[in-house]
């Protein structure tokens, strides 16, 4: 077959599996976008059940297709509670679709925004489930970090059980080669380190990014125009604990090595603030 007709065979099928994408799944509501993705819930027609499709826009060279497939072979390969379930992965000229278990309940960052400021002990108990969630990735091989740690990447579902959401920005350390150069993240939240080239991340960059949520969650200030590394928590409410404030102030420092060593030292930390 040549190269034309190789191209055009791989189109139609494209378009196909589109077909076969919109006639299997009913878009029911937007849940949300960033960048060049857009995550809908969706009625699986053949099982009558809810669904979290994730779309992923192509990018000319080839980089968001890649990042999906990455996204979605981590997520498979973690198989862990406090993560969703990748159901399957299919491709169209147009973009990557990952369809995902749909997880029921309410981001933090929605909370945050319905009723303000949380309580300091919702806050330290979810600070000490986030820092097992994070630990556990830390601990595989190789290593996963998680690299967009925010308020509206975090679930709460019923039971007040925890679930880490979008997986777009993880990264993988690979042993056999330097993890270095700019990565993905979201400005207020990411650790000076990911917008640096060559400077490499570890876990210390992922309790960087709790350490900003733990802030945002007590104060309800956006990090973006109130960095947590210029102001303190009790800036904005005395009766909040000074071990506290000295605790994120530790988790935010800008230096890596200034920081916590593990999620594990940080949640006992924080288990001594109960």
């Amino acid at each position: 077959m040549d190269v034309t007709a190789d191209v055009a065979l791989r189109e139609r099928v494209a378009v196909d599996v589109k077909k076969e994408l919109m006639q299997r799944y009913e878009i029911q509501n937007k849940l949300g976008q960033g960048g060049n993705a857009q995550v809908y819930l969706v009625c699986d027609r053949a099982s009558k059940r809810r669904r979290a499709l994730k779309e992923i826009m192509k990018s000319q060279d080839g980089l968001s297709q890649d990042l999906a497939y990455r996204e979605a072979e981590l997520i498979w390969k973690l198989k862990y509670p406090y993560f969703p379930e990748v159901l399957e992965v299919l491709e169209t000229t147009e973009a990557v679709y990952i369809v995902m278990e749909y997880l029921e309940g309410e981001t933090l960052g929605a909370r945050l925004r319905r009723i303000g400021p949380q309580t300091c002990e919702d806050v330290l108990r979810w600070g000490k489930d986030l820092c097992l969630m994070l630990d556990y990735l830390h601990q595989r091989h190789p290593s996963v970090i998680y690299c967009d740690l925010k308020p509206d990447n975090i679930m709460v579902q019923s039971g007040e059980n925890l679930r880490l959401i979008d997986f777009g920005a993880v990264l993988e350390l690979k042993k056999d080669r330097e993890n270095a150069g700019p990565l993905l993240g979201t400005k207020g939240y990411a650790a000076p380190e990911q917008f640096i080239w060559g400077q490499n991340v570890d876990a210390r960059t992922d309790i960087y990014g709790l350490g900003v949520t733990l802030y945002q969650l007590l104060t309800d200030k956006d990090p973006c125009k109130f960095p947590c590394n210029k102001y303190s928590i009790r800036d904005w409410n005395r009766s909040l604990p000074r071990k506290l404030a000295q605790v994120i102030k530790i988790c935010t420092k800008e230096n890596p090595r200034d920081r916590y060593p593990s999620c594990e030292i940080l949640r006992q930390e924080l288990c001594s603030l109960m």
